[in-house]
């Protein structure tokens, strides 16, 4: 018990008022004197009756007794009695509860509870302390955000909303959280161009924001947190972080490594001492091969290899491969990791050009003949009913158009070289007459492990795109090639032609990228990323939670997609032929099958495959822009005040006493 106001010369003036209440009661009650007649026979019989004091014996009263009461009760209020209790400080919450995968790690002391599990009780503790006039929202977050429940005062719902939080296989991020958070904490404004007024749109209002994660979220570079107050509660345990799991698994193309088709595996030991594990590759459930006692560095990671080559002879359908943690750990979720193998299929290529000799060249070699089906066609082939319908109906898996645009864009992925598609976002801005390049997207798959520092280009034009278009090439003044999205598929532009066509039938080269090494390679990534398959490569993986734009060799109505857990989705073509299945979210090998039949079409995997999960230490910290927000696990006490008890109590005895008083009760 504490007191935050002390005893001084104001309180001991109050502390008069009990005694001066007593003494009113000790007085005599003072009558009128009257006298009458009949009373004067009695005069010296009550002249021994009168007392020459004011006071009187005091008897038991019960008015008094409450008025006394409630004195004191008032004094003691005055004095504000309270003690330190477990209140939160505030009148709003946000919980931001993680359910990425790394909060399904069972690390804690008891061994059987998830992190997820930890974080959902912490967080049902939180909202009890709160005060019944507080109110609360809760955030669940993986690599997006979701606002379970919104402010309320009901301390009954958001523990039950709390308690209906699933584990995800996802990665983690906070932006679209903290952006949700930040709605109402710190609301936006707006303006008025014509009286350029700008006004708040809504007030803000000041929150607490209680993040509960083990901190294994992307960094938040230039979140403002304004009216937000937070605290980031780790859950987990540190000395318990050890996890081997898998971060990366793909199957190579062939054509890299002459005749050898290879999985490439790597393996992140997140512990602080070195581990040892075995592996077991399966194809179609059907274990492949093992390695035993893989010994993975601690806070390390260590690649493999598994050779596949004499499987490749007899694949006749897309087969799913599956590596596998044979070692129990704490964290199971990156034990496996999915791909899956496709048999031999050329990709088919169209290539409209009026006798452009690099790409000629480039295209008809013996490398690009082992993937690629090439087709050379001149300007004129557009207009012909034979590629209407091809372009219609997906025969190409892509098509490469020099210097020229069709009407209408084909059903398969484009390449644009010094035009752009019609009748779309694609816009040319500036013409370059001497091109310097300042920056390639060394990041994409088309310009990996290339330089371009010695190209040389003359004419050139800078482009901007659709929505979310990524530069490629850049030059000083702006991006000179360029991809985007188009629908389910994907455009690439680029700005500069490698010939340039003369009046006169003239041709003049206008780059000399075609004379560089980085050229065939390009085109080689080209024909793999646009084409999307070669010889004997695997199906493109996918992330957990990411969509799938899923293309059939035949156009069909609709198809069947089958994911890991058995659970079958009908999904219905678009215009362009292209399926749409945004229900990735768990890992493995999913199957399409068309409506009408019953073999599979395709076969497609989808992983986790993320260091920043695998690593299970428990983040001591959070950086929130530029703030450093440091973990805590306990809450600050908050005084616990008892005089509004006190005054309530004051309240109730004004009324006993007045109920008491004009009823006459006695006592």
């Amino acid at each position: 018990m504490s007191w935050i106001n002390t005893l001084g010369l104001g309180w001991l003036l109050l502390a008069i008022v009990p005694p001066a209440i007593l003494m009113l009661y000790f007085l005599k009650l003072r009558r009128t004197p009257l006298e009458v007649p009949s009373t004067f026979l009695w005069k010296k019989t009550i002249e021994d009756m009168h007392v020459n004091s004011i006071w009187q014996r005091l008897r038991n009263n019960l008015l008094l007794f409450l008025q006394l009461l409630a004195a004191l009760l008032i004094m003691l209020a005055v004095v504000r009695p309270g003690c330190q209790g477990e209140e939160l400080k505030g009148e709003r919450f946000i919980f931001l509860i993680d359910h990425s995968a790394s909060m399904s790690a069972v690390d804690l002391a008891d061994g059987t509870k998830s992190r997820l599990e930890a974080a959902k009780v912490d967080a049902k503790n939180l909202i009890d302390k709160m005060k019944s006039s507080d109110s609360g929202m809760v955030i669940s977050f993986s690599d997006r955000a979701m606002v379970t429940q919104s402010y309320t005062k009901n301390k009954a719902l958001l523990k039950k909303k709390v308690s209906e939080i699933e584990q995800t296989e996802r990665g983690s991020d906070l932006n679209e959280a903290l952006l949700a958070a930040s709605g109402l904490a710190n609301p936006g404004r707006t303006s008025d161009k014509t009286s350029a007024i700008d006004v708040q749109v809504a007030e803000a209002l000041a929150a607490t924001m209680f993040i509960l994660s083990d901190g294994a979220v992307k960094e938040v570079p230039k979140f403002t947190l304004g009216n937000l107050t937070p605290e980031y509660r780790p859950i987990g345990s540190i000395e318990k972080g050890a996890n081997v799991g898998i971060t990366a698994f793909a199957i190579n193309d062939q054509i890299e490594v002459g005749e050898q088709v290879q999985v490439y595996a790597r393996l992140q030991n997140s512990g602080s001492q070195e581990a040892n594990v075995n592996l077991e590759l399966f194809v179609k459930d059907e274990l492949r091969d093992a390695k035993a006692n893989v010994k993975v560095p601690a806070g390390d990671s260590v690649g493999l290899n598994f050779d596949l080559t004499e499987l490749i002879a007899g694949l006749e359908e897309p087969t799913p491969v599956r590596l596998r943690i044979e070692n129990k750990d704490v964290y199971e979720q990156d034990n496996q990791a999915f791909c899956v193998l496709n048999p031999p299929r050329m990709v088919n290529l169209l290539v409209v050009t009026d006798s452009n000799q690099y790409l000629e060249l480039v295209l008809k070699t013996d490398r690009i003949a082992k993937i690629a089906n090439v087709q050379f066609e001149s300007r004129s082939y557009l207009k012909e009913k034979t590629y209407l319908e091809r372009a219609s109906l997906g025969f190409y898996d892509f098509i490469i158009f020099d210097q020229c645009a069709p009407e209408t864009a084909p059903a398969c992925n484009a390449v644009y070289w010094a035009s752009i598609p019609k009748a779309s976002d694609w816009k040319t801005l500036e013409n370059l007459s001497v091109t310097n390049i300042s920056d390639i997207n060394t990041s994409h798959p088309l310009f990996f492990s290339l330089t371009m520092g010695d190209v040389n280009i003359v004419n050139s034009q800078t482009l901007t795109g659709p929505q979310g278009a990524e530069p490629l090439i850049a030059s000083t003044k702006g991006p000179i090639a360029m991809i985007g999205a188009r629908g389910g598929f994907e455009d690439l532009v680029m700005g500069f032609q490698l010939v340039e066509y003369l009046s006169n039938n003239d041709v003049v080269n206008n780059t000399d990228w075609p004379k560089k090494l980085s050229f065939p390679v390009f085109v080689q990534n080209v024909i793999s990323y646009m084409g999307g398959v070669s010889r004997f490569n695997a199906t493109r993986g996918f992330r957990t939670g990411e969509t799938v734009n899923i293309k059939t060799q035949v156009p069909f109505e609709s198809v069947t997609v089958k994911d890991p857990q058995g659970r079958s989705s009908v999904i219905k073509a678009r215009q362009d032929g292209v399926f749409v299945y945004a229900t990735t979210e768990n890992s493995g090998v999913y199957e399409v099958t068309p409506i009408k039949g019953s073999k599979v079409e395709q076969r497609f995997a989808v992983n986790l495959l993320d260091r920043l999960e695998s690593d299970l230490t428990v983040r001591e910290e959070l950086k929130l822009g530029y703030n450093q927000v440091p973990g805590k696990t306990e809450t600050e006490p908050a005084r616990k005040e008892y005089w509004p008890w006190v005054v309530g109590a004051v309240l109730i005895l004004v009324l006993i006493e007045w109920y008491i008083y004009n009823e006459r009760v006695l006592i």
